[in-house]
């Protein structure tokens, strides 16, 4: 299940020594240009270019606050930058601004599903991630938040789902399930980044190969 906001609202220690020598190890051989991870985001004419740039600024102050760097490309222009032509690497995740979701729930006590993330069922390696803009929309103007900030604040989540190859949800920070409105409202900080232990596995990402082969 992907984030949803509503009205209302075991590793093994054998596990955990292996993560933290490949983070400490694998950082120092490879290249700041092999770790760097290329987001493409493909808009289909919902959103203003004014609103996409700003949800771009916000999504990429919250990657770079966990520690990884980035290469954000609004590739959504029917004349996109050259580097939107390129091939798909490993490392180059997709998000898709659609107009509208699949199901919208109805009701008082309605969720909004504001995105969702699918990652390959055998490999755990993210595939894409679709951002829905009526329900930023009708989020954004129900609570009154800056409707780009909204939406950068989704793509993170989504990216945040690609990144740690799972569809799980934390209890706080950015990847809780639940976004309520008065969280949305009261605009804390800690509830708009990575939480600490969600942190120590993106920045994973920064260290370690993504294995999958685009040919398949």
């Amino acid at each position: 299940m992907s984030c949803a906001v509503m009205s209302k609202i075991c590793v093994r220690t054998i596990g955990l020594l292996t993560l933290a020598l490949m983070a400490s190890g694998a950082a120092t051989s490879i290249s700041a240009d092999e770790s760097r991870i290329v987001v493409r985001i493909y808009d289909t004419g919902v959103a203003s270019p004014r609103q996409r740039a700003a949800a771009i600024r916000t999504a990429a102050a919250i990657v770079d606050e966990a520690g990884l760097v980035a290469d954000w490309r609004d590739c959504s222009e029917r004349l996109s930058q050259p580097s939107c032509q390129q091939p798909r690497r490993p490392r180059d995740l997709i998000v898709r601004i659609m107009p509208t979701s699949p199901s919208r729930a109805t009701g008082a006590d309605a969720g909004f599903r504001l995105g969702v993330a699918v990652l390959d069922p055998g490999t755990r390696v993210g595939e894409m991630a679709t951002i829905f803009h009526d329900q930023v929309k009708a989020v954004a103007d129900r609570t009154g938040v800056d409707r780009g900030e909204l939406l950068g604040r989704a793509l993170a989540h989504e990216v945040g789902h690609l990144l740690l190859r799972e569809m799980g949800h934390s209890r706080n920070g950015l990847m809780r399930a639940v976004w309520t409105d008065a969280e949305l409202t009261s605009n804390r900080r800690e509830d708009w980044l990575f939480a600490p232990s969600d942190l120590r596995h993106v920045r994973l990402a920064r260290a370690t190969p993504f294995d999958f082969d685009l040919a398949q």
